[in-house]
This record gives structure tokens, sequence and C-alpha cells, in this order.
């Protein structure tokens, strides 16, 4: 999502009541509650398939062992960390009357989730709407507009957008402004995991502003888009896979799962069983023209794995640091160095009443502060006068410090917060990386699609190793590509 202030967010977890002393202690999620769920199943492995090492038990390793046990191979999933979900992680320890939130990835769409919607109706979750999205009150240099402000002639007039851009706003969601510009440019695209030789290759090195500018947009238009740092070609192709999809560049009907999202690696775990093994880092790998042998650590004992395959779901930024011998080739090498992630912290807010009502505001709010990115409210369904508040800002964010953020720019009269849990993503061992950014300009060629080619024996899967970064569905589907690469080798 385009923003004034772009998200540039990072990790680790703290829990504040106002007016106490902070303290520190993990965020461990409680049991999601009981879903009908499709019955365990622990078949017997193939006489004809192959061992596979799954590393990595968030949900890309989860979902991706999950289809090669379907397949009948014999499959091992190594977890560095005590729990398993990776960025999916829902909570409910520290707030009160039932109520949870989603400290990781938080919601899906319908299309663009398709895998994900699938396994929900298998494994009998429910799926909720979510209106995260309703009625966004967006805070633009230092004040706040709602959408119908934003549709508005006049004030978009004010804003010193020019005649063609006010009649598109008008007609158009605050964040589509970029197809006024790009639409012309995205019908060259007829494979969504084929950026190349559709005439815009020479585009990598031009920036999205750029393009923006050759086709009119005004200095107000460039300020609000920015893309002077992203490639043109990279930002095309993005744009391109999300009209294919049938999506918008920002989908404002989103969704989520009843009681979490951790729900469905939670039903992946079940169904392989003893097959995930926690608390079991990988310290090296070797890999061969016939196998890979894995050492990790199961209780600090050193352990070695023997295996056809290694399907490595760890994200890139850890797995570089376990060493593999021989080593990867340097086009390999390159993605490791080259891929860069968002980070961020996440806040929950309990308040003990729904506060924003009394001053007529919606609470799904852009609020574009430097400690806090925006707020909405979480699991709704739940029957209480209570409420949970999520938010996101910069790694390192103490809970005072974003409740204080909130206040300085809330635009009614007073909250009901009572308390505040912050995850602070960036500080965790395993799993502190969320989605992977915009590739650098100029590296297209050299990341794509090397970031999600195997290596010999060794297969990538994540939310990093497939074409558009949407955390939980780019993981399911390079999962499930991987699964489908392993059982048909």
């Amino acid at each position: 999502m385009k923003q004034v202030n772009r998200r540039d967010f990072l990790k680790s977890t703290v829990i504040a009541g106002l007016g106490s002393s902070i303290i520190t202690p993990d965020l461990v999620p409680k049991q999601s509650h009981p879903e009908k769920q499709a019955p365990e199943t622990n078949p017997a492995a193939n006489p004809a398939g192959k061992k596979v090492i799954v590393a990595g038990a968030g949900i890309a390793g989860l979902c991706c062992g999950y289809e090669l046990m379907k397949r009948g191979h014999d499959v091992t999933v190594l977890e560095g960390s005590p729990r398993h979900g990776g960025h999916i992680l829902t909570v409910r320890d520290g707030l009160s009357d039932g109520l949870y939130a989603d400290f990781g990835a938080e919601n899906i769409t319908q299309p663009g989730y398709e895998l994900f919607w699938n396994y929900a109706k298998q494994f009998n979750l429910t799926v909720l709407p979510y209106p995260k999205r309703d009625n966004i009150l967006r805070r633009i240099k230092g004040q706040f507009y709602s959408e119908e402000m934003l549709r508005d002639p006049t004030v978009l007039k004010k804003f010193g957008f020019n005649a063609r851009e006010i009649t598109y706003l008008s007609e158009n969601e605050w964040p589509e402004l970029d197809l006024l510009y790009t639409k012309p440019y995205l019908s060259k695209f007829k494979d969504e995991y084929q950026p190349f030789g559709v005439g815009y290759d020479h585009l990598d090195t031009t920036p999205i502003a750029d393009i923006y500018r050759k086709e009119g947009a005004s200095p107000a238009a460039l300020e609000f888009l920015g893309g002077q740092e992203t490639s043109a070609q990279f930002e095309l192709w993005r744009q391109a896979i999300l009209q294919m999809r049938g999506l918008p560049l920002f989908p404002k009907k989103v969704f989520r799962l009843q009681n979490g999202n951790q729900s469905l690696p939670n039903a992946f775990a079940k169904q392989l069983g003893e097959r995930v093994k926690l608390n079991s880092p990988i310290i090296s790998i070797r890999h061969q023209p016939k196998g890979v042998t894995v050492k990790y650590l199961e209780f600090g004992k050193e352990k070695e794995i023997t295996a056809d395959y290694l399907a490595n779901c760890i994200p890139l930024p850890a797995f570089s640091k376990i060493p593999v011998e021989p080593a990867l080739p340097a086009e390999k090498k390159y993605v490791l160095d080259h891929i860069a992630y968002d980070s961020y912290a996440r806040f929950v807010f309990q308040a003990s009443s729904k506060f924003w009502l009394k001053d007529n505001l919606s609470i799904n709010m852009d609020l574009n502060h430097p400690d806090i990115g925006g707020i909405w409210q979480v699991a709704e369904e739940v029957d209480t006068h209570r409420v949970a508040l999520m938010g996101m800002g910069p790694g390192g964010t103490t809970p005072q410090r974003a409740i204080a953020a909130f206040r300085e720019v809330y635009p009614g009269k007073q909250d009901t917060i009572e308390q505040a849990l912050v995850k602070d993503w960036p500080r965790e061992q395993y799993a502190f990386t969320c989605e992977r950014l915009n590739f650098p300009m100029g590296s297209l060629k050299k990341l794509w699609p090397h970031v999600m080619e195997p290596h010999g024996r060794i297969h990538f899967a994540g939310a990093y190793a497939d074409n558009l970064n949407w955390g939980m569905e780019a993981a399911t589907r390079s999962a499930n590509r991987v699964a489908k690469e392993i059982d048909q080798a």
C-alpha cells in the first residue's frame, strides 16, 4: 500500500499496564479454541517415496511438509525455535475477556489467497470478514481526512493535484493512484512468473517515479507516490501480477481466521505430528549429487540426518548463517546477500470501551506517525465491552512510546486504553523477518527466477520465494511448488 510516509518498520516482546514498569515475558500463544479438523493422518511412507528434510516450521515449512507427507514421502521438519508457525503468531496471554490478536501475518484476500482458502475449508477453519480497511481515516501532513473528503475535488485541489488526478481520485480509491499512470503498461505482461521479454527490460534501472512523471504526474502526486528508489520494471510487473489475479493495488475487503490465523499452522502441525522437531536448529548442511546431510541440535546434543532432498523454508537472513558445503554457486549467493526483508513491532492496545464512537470516528486510522503507522480493531467478534486494537511501528518501540504516539495524534477527545502489548519481531532469533522487500533497482535479472530455483537437491520455499511478496499466500504457493518439484524429481 502506498502511504504519504512509506512503511519502514521492524522486532521483541513486551507487556505493560499503564503506569506500571515494563516487564518482558514471552508472549506464548495459548491453544486456539478447538476447531473441527480433518482427521489426523499418519500414512506409512511410500516405499518408492523420498526422504525429505524440511528446514523451518513456519507456514511454508509446515505446508511443504504436509504436502510431501500426503504424497507418501518420509518427512522430517526441523525448527530452531520452541514453537511452530514462524511469523504467524496468535496471542491471548495478557489480554482479557477472551480477546486475542495476530501479532504476525493477519489478513487474507479473495481472490488472491486461493490456497489458503482451500486449506481453511479442508481443515474446517472459519474465515471471518476483517473490516480493518473500511472507512479509513488518513492523516496527511498532520491532518485527518475521511475517504469522502479525499474524493472531494476542493480538498484534492488544495493538495496540489492536477485536473486529471482530481477527476481520477474523485472516482477511485486513494491508494490506487498509481494506476492512473501505469495501467496502459500492464497488459504487456502475459505470464505472472515472467517479467522479461515484454519490452520493459531496460526499465530495471529506471525509477518508477520517472514513469509517473512521464505520464503527467503532478508534484503533489509524485510526493505521495514516491518510487524514486523502485525499479520501474519491477513495479510494473508487481502491479500486473495483481491485475492478473483480479486484485486492486490495495484490497479493501480482507479476511482472517476465527480464533487467529495460527489455526492453520496448528492444523498442518497436527497432521504432521512427531515429524515436526522443535528446538532443533540446523547447524550445518552438506549436499552431494545423491543426497543431503544436515547436522542439528536437539536439546543441545548434536545430531545428524541424511535425506534425498532438503526443502529450505527458513528465511534467507537466517539460512545464510548456516554453513553449506560445498558453497552455493555465485548466483544463489547473490540472492542470499541481496534479498531484503521488512520487519517491525506489532502493538495491541486493550481498551475498556469503543471510545472512538463517542467522537463519531472510525478506528481504522492511517496515523503516519514515526512510532505508529496505523490502528484498527481486532477480534471484534468476541462478546465483551472491551476491545483490542492493533497497530504497528518500528522495532524497539516500547508500550509507553506506542501509546504516547497514538495519543499525540488521535483526533478525538479521550481514549480508554488500559494496557498494551508489544511484539518486537526484529529481536526474534529465527522468525524476525516479515515480507520480502522490492528487489533493488538493476537487480531483477540477478534475483529472478534464481530466488526460487533449486540448487541440486536443495529446494527453496517461503514468503520470499515467489513472485509476489504476499506473506501467507507466497509461503503456501512456494511450499506447494517445492513439494511438487521434489515429488516429481
